[in-house]
Parts: C-alpha cells; sequence; structure tokens
C-alpha cells in the first residue's frame, strides 16, 4: 500500500472563465487536484456536497461578491479556508477581507499565474501546521484534564518546592497538613523541629546529588504519628541546571498499623513454640534421660555391654535436649526480660560459635540498658538475622556483633569475613534485608548494609537514644 499523502483540493471561483482555465492548469501542474466555479451560486452549491481544503475566491462576481458567498457558507457551517483574489485597485477590500478571515489575497495582474501555486501551497502549509498545533495542544488538555481528575481523586499529596525548599504548588495538601496552608513555606515553618530536619535533610541530598530519593517518613499531627510513603525527584530547566524538587506523599499508617499487628503475632506464636519447646519436650526429653541414666545403672549390675549402649542412649537424649533448648532460645529470647540485650547477644554469639562451628564474638563500648521491650527484641533479631545471613549466604568463618552508645545514638553492628557483596549494597534486595529493614523502621532506627573492602558484609543500626538510653 503507498503511504503518500492524496493531492490538496482547491475550488478556484472567477467569472472570467478564460482566466479560470489558465489558473486552473497552473496549479494542476503543481500536483494539486482543482475544481472550477464560474459564480458564487455555483461554488456554493459544490461546496454543499465536497470537502475542500483551499477555496480561491474572485473579489467580485457576477452574482454575488465575496462577502455574500462567505456569509451563505458560513450559514451552511461550509466554509473552508479561503483566500482573495482581486483586481488592480482593490487591495484596500481585500485586507478587510483579511480580518474577516481570508488566509490572503492575490492580485491579478503580471506574474499572477506564476505565484498562484506557491502562494496556494504556502496557505495550505499553514493550516497544516496549525492543525498538528491545535492536535497537540488538545492532547496536552486532555492529559492535563486527566492528570487533574486523577489528582483530584488521589489519596496522594504532590508538590513542588524551589531550591530553597519553599513550597511552590501543593495538590491535596490535607493528605499531611491539617489545616495548615503550606504554600509559600518551607518544612521547618510547617513541622516540630526533629521532623522538619528529617525532611530537609532528604530534600537536600536531592538538590545536592541530583537523584531521587524514596523513603518512608513519620509526621504528628493532632497527636498522632502518621507515617508517610515519601518520593522526592529534581526538577531541571532546559539547560540541565537543577531549578527545585517535585514529590509525592502518601499516607501508610493503616498499613504500618497492619505490618506492626502481623509482626506482633508472628512473634508471639515465635514465643510460643519456643516456649512449649523448652517447657514441654525438653522436659519429656529430661525425663528420658533420666529413665535411661536408671537403666545404666541397672545394666551395669548385670549387662556390661548393654549398659554402655543404653549410655549412648542417655547421651544423644543430652544433645537432643541442648539442640532443642538452643532452638527454644532462638525462637522466644525470654533472656531479654531478665537480663537485657547485651545478656541476649552475648548468648546468641555463644550459640552461632558452638551450633554452626565458627568463630563468633560479642563485644560491647559500655553498658547498654534498653527499656523498650519492643525496641530490644528488634534489635535482637536483627543481629539474629544478619548472623544466619552472614553464615547461610556469605560463607563467613568469623562474625562479630557489636552493641554500643556513641553520641546520641545506639549502635548494633554485625560484621562477617564471608564473601560479600559484588555489587553496591541496597538494604530491602532480599528477604531476610526486607525483614531486618522493617523491623529497624519499626524502632524509627536506619539500617546500613555495606560490603567491607577486604570481604564480608557490615550489617550497621542505627538507634536514637529516645528509644536506647545508656545504664547509669
Amino acid at each position: 500500500m503507498s503511504n503518500r499523502k492524496p493531492a490538496p483540493t482547491l475550488l478556484i471561483v472567477d467569472d472570467d472563465r478564460g482566466l479560470l482555465r489558465l489558473a486552473a492548469g497552473a496549479l494542476e501542474r503543481e500536483g494539486f487536484s482543482v475544481a472550477t466555479a464560474a459564480s458564487g451560486a455555483d461554488a456554493v452549491a459544490w461546496l454543499k456536497d465536497h470537502p475542500l481544503d483551499l477555496l480561491l475566491l474572485d473579489l467580485k462576481l457576477q452574482d454575488f461578491d465575496a462577502r455574500q458567498v462567505i456569509r451563505q457558507l458560513s450559514d451552511l457551517n461550509r466554509l473552508p479556508p479561503f483566500l482573495i483574489i482581486t483586481g488592480q485597485g482593490d487591495e484596500r477590500v481585500a485586507v478587510e477581507m483579511m480580518k474577516s478571515g481570508a488566509r490572503d489575497y492575490l492580485v491579478k495582474g503580471a506574474g499572477f499565474l506564476e505565484v498562484l501555486p506557491s502562494v496556494a501551497a504556502r496557505v495550505l502549509a499553514q493550516i497544516e501546521q496549525e492543525g498538528k498545533l491545535a492536535a497537540a495542544e488538545e492532547a496536552l488538555r486532555l492529559s492535563e484534564e486527566r492528570f487533574r481528575v486523577a489528582l483530584i481523586h488521589s489519596p496522594i499529596m504532590v508538590f513542588n518546592q524551589d531550591t530553597g525548599l519553599c513550597y511552590t504548588w501543593v495538590h491535596n495538601e490535607s493528605v499531611v497538613q491539617r489545616g495548615k496552608e503550606m504554600l509559600g513555606r518551607t518544612d521547618a515553618e510547617l513541622f516540630p523541629a526533629e521532623e522538619a530536619d528529617r525532611l530537609t535533610q532528604i530534600k537536600a541530598r536531592v538538590l545536592m546529588t541530583g537523584t531521587g530519593l524514596r523513603q518512608e517518613v513519620s509526621l504528628a499531627a493532632n497527636g498522632q504519628k502518621h507515617f508517610y510513603d515519601l518520593t522526592v525527584e529534581p526538577v531541571r530547566d532546559a539547560a540541565g541546571r537543577i531549578t527545585g524538587i517535585t514529590g509525592a506523599a502518601m499516607e501508610v499508617t493503616e498499613r504500618k498499623r497492619l505490618e506492626e499487628e502481623i509482626l506482633h503475632i508472628s512473634e508471639m506464636e515465635q514465643r510460643r513454640i519456643g516456649q512449649d519447646l523448652h517447657d514441654g519436650i525438653c522436659q519429656h526429653l529430661a525425663g528420658i534421660e533420666l529413665k535411661s541414666q536408671s537403666l545404666v545403672e541397672t545394666l551395669k549390675k548385670k549387662a556390661r555391654g548393654q549398659a554402655a549402649q543404653a549410655g549412648q542412649i542417655a547421651r544423644h537424649v543430652r544433645d537432643v535436649i541442648a539442640q532443642t533448648r538452643s532452638l527454644a532460645r532462638g525462637l522466644s529470647p525470654f533472656i531479654l526480660e531478665a537480663e537485657g540485650c547485651v545478656s541476649a547477644l552475648k548468648e546468641l554469639a555463644a550459640h552461632t560459635e558452638k551450633m554452626f562451628n565458627v568463630k563468633c564474638h560479642f563485644k560491647t563500648g559500655g553498658p547498654v540498658s534498653i527499656s523498650d521491650q519492643a525496641v530490644a527484641t528488634h534489635l535482637y533479631r536483627i543481629a539474629q538475622e544478619a548472623v544466619s545471613n552472614a553464615i547461610k549466604h556469605g560463607k563467613a568463618s568469623a562474625v562479630e556483633i557489636s552493641l554500643a552508645n556513641t553520641n546520641d545514638k545506639t549502635l548494633l553492628t554485625v560484621s562477617d569475613n564471608g564473601i560479600g557483596f559484588k555489587s553496591p549494597v541496597q538494604a530491602g534486595t532480599g528477604m531476610g534485608l526486607r525483614i531486618m529493614q522493617y523491623r529497624a523502621g519499626m524502632i524509627g532506627a536506619t539500617l546500613l548494609v555495606q560490603a567491607q573492602g577486604k570481604g564480608g558484609t557490615r550489617i550497621v543500626c542505627f538507634l536514637q537514644k529516645s528509644g536506647s538510653q545508656p545504664a547509669k
């Protein structure tokens, strides 16, 4: 199939039939499809039934003048783009016709037939360009309308800020700010100092690096903490210079509440299983061990060979008891409640060394007391998951766990000498890392996963002292 565009259709209206034939011939030689009419009435009748790209209309006809033809066609809603053909001395009237919508005018005279095709082509090109522009503007208008409708029904706040981090445009600000006008203000004017500082740091980093960020943040409103999924991207001008930021914030408080509830249920279920193992199976096994030892003593008097076998059974039962208690301790770190996170992490290091035959050392820069049981549990679980990842995935032969206070933070670190990562590490790329990241978020901590220079991995969890206090 040919993709060639059909030739534009032109209608020439002139009562000079000789000039009409000559003009039609000149246009046809340039590839136009040409129709002719020798009167205004013929032109109106022809246009009632035929589409047209351009009308070339003589200013003065025997039956009508150009104004009357244009008026009739307008009334019929059949007026196409048109240009005026006029004689010498009528240029002023032709200019007046252009005010009524004529695209151009041509004066009959020397060179008229030579310039007629080029003028017609120029006018048609203008009409085509205007059509493309109108179509683009309409597409943009529809896109903007769809975007506006989507925003109206969206639970997301969308905003722009300049390089001074002053809000220049905000949609749906009630998602984040209850009752305060955000336009023209900064975060420091809208939120408490700690929250404003956190938001400013995120946005300033986007301005400095030119790289977008997505992060979960919390803001207080009406005495309650609300959580938001915040996305921030840089805005650039035509030269590539950063002129501000654009972003979106969606409240995820309910999702966080449900996730926290699921995690709590999971934690309670693990504790229940751990306690059942410790108080149930371990006790039954202990009873079996006692009976086995009693049997050993009895058999020593009658059959020493069988007594040795019974002794082996008793030792195997003791090993099973030790493993079951270790498993119970991992599922339910009840030592946290009595002796604190430090003791629990020491126990984790000792168990890891014994269970997996690797070097696992715990150290602390001084006494650290964490009064919040949920915070202590999450920190323990993060360390437990990090140690497990180091051994199972990192193939580490040595692991170090540390817990200490540094300035205004409590710092949990798990380092290993495993195979490390082949590329830059981002927390949340695997199931274990996602769980650690989520637990850190639950207690307001920041989790970093770092590849060490000589191989191995370091997991670092920073916790504000509001959730962790040094022992006095």
